[in-house]
């Protein structure tokens, strides 16, 4: 059965809702839920649920927390249906839905800005499987969401699964979503619990291919042009996403604390860690113990083993003067929390962790992978969990859902964690606000949990590379709260790699040390000197973020995520909306955060970061640790990211709350407000506040301090107003007497400071050191020297130097008093770096810019110049322009394959630019790949190892493998005889050009070395078997030309391999482009 849908056969207006009823026999409902959303569900049988099918009968989590009955009726009642000669109408205040009579397709206008922004350019299709929606799309739109896409945002001319693969590296999806958005203004949401798959140009880019599983199409849609608006409304309908509580915003650490033990064992000893008593001692999971004599770990040193405990490790992260906020010490299949004998003393022995910790300010949380109850609650015994108790007794605070239990996903994950949340609450005697994280996600999640990527292998750039577009996607998902393990869960071991994802992190909302399962430790304190300096400043920088970051936190909940990708902030930017930006990202309003996800080194072998789009022309953009400006409407090259730094840039005109550098909510000084200002114009912020830890903000119990400053633009000379307001609002514990701190950007001193508290005039005293300015309780100091960052002073010395006015005012009700500052002569003026785009007719334009035809590639073009004397060097790319360019030749990355570039370049310095040159138009070359044959299904003779089963040699994923099954080897031997069969169907008949095998990456086990094959076009007349080919043991990709033959049957008889297994990442083939 295939069905496309007819026409409209007739069109009602009920009492509640439209009824449509299609030529081809199917019926439809259109409800108005307000005045610009609508639920859309059309049924092959006329049937209509109230709530999806779940994946399974027991699943009762709902995807929408808000039924259509809750929704004001009023929108509904004044909507009118009107019939045109074409077309059936209906009309809200803010948008119509038109349905054509004759072909059934739907087209929505938005009436504020009299454009239709959702078109069907066909009618819905269904058949036994699955229902397709096919939609027009403009070639300015581009489209976001589906969950946590890995490695990817933006989806215009991609296709994105939305299924639970469990697949956590790049190309995988984590936590899928069926909602989507477009910038044409549009959302959806696909009210379903099937996997889908949605193509937004692969296969035509003038159209979007939406398609589920299933044959009928429900679904709710949100039309606005704005996105914070989507967000909001697609909250209020699946459930507002769950708040970070402040311990959450420091690292947390997990291990299995009950699960490993450490062998004693020499220093040169692979992976041996010097412990407290000097002596060096490696962890083996039980498994790996082999007769070892070893010390098993615990949560308290119960055992006579306090180094290589929970409480130990609490110890090291306070004596290294590391901030962290909770710790899980239960990260282990099966390890549980304590080494008594009953459930009971179990959990005390929780308790006594959890009380030690929290005198540290630390929270205990628990990981999960099984039943959160007894299995015979009236009898518990240990091994079984008791999360009530956990919560009630013990203390937890947070949970880890992990893949081992939710790892089905869908309907069934997002019940357990909806039952995890309702024992929690239930066990809570603490009022502790409910905070889980998990994988596998699906809309309505944000409401229950965060989002971690999963289970990866850090010691390697690739990890931090697809994570920054995969935090970006995820926001845009309806998934504000996301992290993933610092360094990864295994691998690690590279002091550069482990940096540089401790720096990125600070600007995120988790940071997960996921300690005892890789080969290196997991600790920002497990490399040299340097490292824990670097790590340690930049867990410090976070802290001191505190109140901006918990802020951005709150607003997360109600629309704007807090990693936001660039167009959120500058919608007017083309290449906030593309892989220009993929790799950066704004945390909050105001701070531009772009990772160090490679090792890239100049000339003069210093590191380097190219690629930073600094956006708006008008904008003036401060280097948040040295003070150095920027100008914007460029993206950037060549900035310096020694290994102690990676570009942070602030938006010039920013108000940035801060506090004391801290280790823990505890140590955070509340009695003192620091407001660190980069004037620039007029500028709003409001600081957002509660207790931090309980649900108790959803009751109302929170404050609100709005500051405003006024002054002139940047490098602008005139007086300065800053005003901040009455703190709004209460909660419990709220300290109200406060003094305030205002460091204010300056280049210069200023000539006269007026100060006042609900207009009574105070006295503020100018003094001349940092101690002075510390011991009064009313001052104003000029400092030369302001170092944002003190944490990294032993490496960037004077460079970190900054110039700024410090004031301070004496504490007050914050709650009863406006404060006022006036600053006459206020200046900050200074340099800023490609400001001065004036033409320069002395100086020369780049001759012979070019590119060779060895560097253009399918992905890439490398271009080339004469070089011009004391210059660097803007190119435009597609109207896109790239500056701070060195040397003769640079290369642009993330094109498409067989498309074309338009480039221009000048020559820049301080005194201003040169004439443009010529265009040069270059194409990029064809993805050889473009042939591939998808969907090739194939068997093999003897077992796999489960989860690298032989389908993983045909899906094209490289980072999936094939492998026989371990235990087995010898199954390829020529002395035996034995051979390894696979049997390949590609569906259809090709001719195929070739094919090609990639082994495995160190070319072990399983790598093919000599095999023959034949084909066939119907499985019954085979060619003869070709001559033995043999191949080199390398990690190599491997080609058998085919010629161009047809066949849709392949044998391939293996008959000699390393070890006798079989393996490889991928085994393809290529069809004849003609």
């Amino acid at each position: 059965m295939s069905v496309t849908l007819g026409g409209i056969k007739s069109f009602l207006k009920t009492d509640t809702e439209y009824l449509l009823q299609y030529d081809t026999g199917e019926l439809a409902k259109l409800n108005i839920l307000n005045s610009h959303v609508f639920k859309f569900y059309m049924s092959p049988t006329g049937d209509f649920l109230d709530y999806p099918k779940p994946k399974n009968p027991e699943d009762y989590a709902k995807i929408n927390i808000k039924k259509i009955t809750d929704y004001d009726t009023e929108p509904f009642k004044y909507s009118i249906l009107k019939e045109s000669e074409h077309c059936y109408h209906v009309y809200t205040n803010k948008i119509s839905i038109s349905f054509d009579k004759k072909r059934g397709t739907m087209t929505v206008q938005d009436l504020r800005t009299n454009k239709d922004v959702l078109i069907q350019s066909e009618p819905l299709y269904y058949d036994d499987t699955i229902v397709k929606q096919t939609l027009v799309q403009h070639k300015s739109e581009y489209f976001f969401g589906g969950g946590m896409q890995n490695g990817r945002f933006s989806h215009k001319g991609e296709k994105i699964n939305i299924v639970n693969s469990n697949k956590w590296v790049d190309g995988g999806v984590t936590s899928p979503c069926p909602f989507y958005w477009s910038t044409n203004g549009y959302a959806v949401l696909i009210n379903t619990w099937q996997a889908g798959v949605y193509d937004f140009g692969t296969e035509n880019t003038d159209i979007v291919k939406i398609t589920h599983n299933g044959n009928d199409f429900d679904a709710f849609f949100f039309i606005s042009s704005n996105a914070r608006d989507i967000l909001k409304d697609y909250y209020e309908l699946t459930g507002q996403p769950t708040f970070m509580p402040e311990y959450s915003f420091y690292e947390a650490h997990l291990n299995a604390f009950n699960r490993d033990y450490w062998v004693k064992v020499d220093k040169d000893k692979p992976n041996a860690i010097l412990f407290e008593d000097g002596f060096y001692y490696k962890c083996y999971q039980p498994n790996d113990m082999e007769g070892k004599e070893g010390i098993l770990e615990s949560l308290n040193g119960e055992k006579n083993n306090y180094q290589f405990s929970a409480r130990a490790m609490v110890d090291r992260y306070q004596r290294h003067d590391m901030p962290l906020g909770w710790f899980i010490p239960n990260d282990g299949y099966g390890c549980g929390y304590g080494q008594t004998d009953s459930l009971e003393g179990d959990i005390d022995n929780l308790k006594q962790f959890q009380e030690y910790s929290k005198t540290k300010g630390v929270e205990t949380a628990l990981w999960t992978e099984s039943n959160l109850e007894p299995k015979d609650p009236d009898h518990p015994v240990k091994g079984d969990r008791d999360l009530a108790k956990e919560v009630g007794v013990a203390g937890v605070v947070a949970l880890k859902c992990d893949v081992a239990w939710i790892g089905s996903g869908y309907s069934f994950a997002l019940t357990a964690v909806d039952n995890a949340t309702k024992v929690f609450n239930k066990g809570a005697n603490h009022k502790a606000r409910t905070m889980i994280i998990m994988v596998d996600g699906w809309a309505g999640t944000q409401r229950y949990a965060g989002i971690w990527s999963g289970d990866q292998t850090g010691g390697q750039w690739e990890y931090i590379r697809f994570h920054i577009p995969t935090y970006i996607g995820s926001g845009l998902s309806g998934i504000p709260i996301v992290g993933s393990d610092m360094d990864g869960i295994y691998g690690g071991g590279v002091k550069d790699i482990n940096v540089r994802d401790y720096q990125w992190k600070a600007f995120t909302p988790l940071q997960l040390n996921m300690d005892g399962w890789g080969k290196a430790q997991k600790t920002p304190f497990c490399f040299d000197d340097e490292a824990k300096a670097i790590n340690r400043a930049y867990l410090k920088l976070k802290s001191m973020f505190m109140p901006y970051n918990y802020t951005i936190g709150h607003e997360s909940i109600h629309g704007l995520p807090m990693v936001r990708a660039m167009f959120l902030e500058f919608p007017d930017e083309n290449c906030g909306y593309t892989k220009d930006s993929q790799y950066q990202y704004m945390w909050g309003p105001f701070i531009l955060v772009a990772p160090v996800y490679k090792e890239q080194y100049n000339n003069d072998k210093q590191w380097v970061r190219h690629g930073v789009y600094l956006p708006n022309s008008d904008q003036v953009w401060v280097d948040l640790l040295t003070g150095e400006k920027y100008q914007g409407g460029k993206i950037w090259n060549d900035l310096k990211t020694p290994l102690w730094k990676i570009p942070i840039f602030v938006k010039d005109g920013a108000i940035i709350p801060m506090v004391n550098p801290n280790n823990n909510p505890n140590e955070i000084e509340r009695e003192n407000r620091i407001f660190n200002i980069y004037p620039n114009g007029e500028t709003t912020f409001k600081v957002y506040e509660d207790d931090g830890k309980s649900p108790d903000y959803l009751k109302g119990h929170h404050a609100k301090t709005e500051i405003t400053v006024v002054g002139p633009n940047s490098n602008g000379h005139g007086d300065l107003f800053i005003h901040v307001h009455k703190t709004e609002g209460s909660y419990n514990n709220i300290v109200k007497e406060r003094s305030t701190i205002f460091r204010v950007m300056a280049s210069e001193d200023i000539t006269h400071i007026k100060a006042t508290i609900n207009d009574n005039a105070l006295h503020i005293p100018k003094v001349e050191t940092v101690e002075e300015f510390n011991a009064k309780e009313n001052a104003y100091f000029f400092n030369k020297e302001y170092v944002l960052n003190p944490y990294l002073k032993d490496f960037a010395g004077d460079t970190l130097k900054q110039k700024c006015l410090m004031i301070k005012v004496e504490k007050t009700d914050v709650t009863a008093s406006d404060i006022h500052i006036k600053l006459k002569g206020f200046q900050n003026k200074g340099k800023i770096v490609g400001s001065n785009t004036v033409l320069n007719k002395t100086m020369k334009a780049p001759g012979r810019f070019t590119a060779l035809d060895e560097d253009i590639k399918q992905t890439s073009v490398t271009l080339q110049w004469d070089q011009v004397k004391d210059v660097s060097y803007e190119i435009e790319r597609d109207g896109t322009l790239f500056t701070n360019i060195k040397g003769t030749k640079f290369t642009f990355e993330g094109f498409k394959p067989a498309t074309e570039h338009k480039f221009r370049i000048r020559s820049v310095s301080d005194e201003g630019v040169s004439k443009w040159s010529y265009y040069i138009l270059v194409e990029t070359m064809e993805d050889p790949a473009k042939y591939l044959v998808e969907g090739v299904k194939v068997v093999c003779n003897i077992p796999c190892q489960p989860r690298q089963e032989v389908f993983y040699l045909t899906d094209g994923d490289p980072d999936s493998l094939w492998h026989t099954h371990w235990g087995k080897p010898g199954q390829a031997d020529p002395k035996t005889g034995k051979t390894i069969d696979l049997k390949f169907d590609l569906g259809e008949v090709y001719d195929i050009n070739r094919m090609e095998y990639t082994p495995r990456d160190d070319a072990g086990n399983g790598t093919i070395l000599k095999f023959q094959y034949r084909f066939s076009v119907d499985n019954k007349e085979y060619s003869s078997m070709s001559s033995p080919v043999d191949w080199k043991r390398d990690p190599t990709v491997k080609t058998v030309l085919l010629n161009n033959q047809k066949m849709r049957f392949v044998e391939l008889i293996i008959l000699e391999t390393v070890g006798g297994f079989g393996s490889g990442i991928n085994l393809l083939f290529f069809a004849n482009k003609c």
